[in-house]
């Protein structure tokens, strides 16, 4: 599963291989991914912000895609909007982890509306971390827009 993902995105997110965002674990409902530092320096010696949203974004679309393969809907999954809180620097390679809040209304609401084959948006969370610690938080709203 982890290389069916990683060739995707490297296929239709070309910038994924460019900032070394490699995916270590997925299922359906987690994802960790990482991402190396080096590639994504900015003046000042730590990871560029937009290579940390960058990653992130990739992270959060590709637990959604895992997720959305696994049922029998048919939509496209898109980002709708996006923000980005950034707590402390990043000074070296970073994971980005996330996953499905499947108890929360929002899910239900989701799964209710493409059952319906209505297009329907929901919102993703990915944690961004660095030596153990949260750097940063990306709140994605995506919607998954059925054809």
């Amino acid at each position: 599963m982890k290389n069916k993902y990683q060739l995707l995105v490297n296929k239709t997110i070309p910038i994924s291989k460019k900032l070394g965002w490699k995916i270590q674990q997925i299922t359906p409902k987690m994802i960790i991914t990482t991402t190396n530092l080096e590639p994504n320096i900015n003046i000042h010696g730590t990871a560029f912000a937009g290579s940390i949203y960058a990653a992130g974004m990739a992270t959060g679309w590709t637990l959604l895609k895992c997720w959305y393969d696994q049922q029998n809907y048919n939509a496209d999954l898109v980002a709708a909007e996006a923000n980005i809180k950034y707590i402390k620097p990043v000074y070296q390679d970073f994971l980005c982890r996330s996953q499905l809040e499947e108890k929360s209304p929002n899910h239900t609401k989701l799964i209710t509306r493409l059952s319906q084959n209505k297009s329907c948006g929901v919102e993703q969370k990915v944690e961004i971390e660095c030596d153990s610690s949260i750097c940063a938080i990306l709140n994605i709203q995506f919607v998954f827009k059925c054809t």
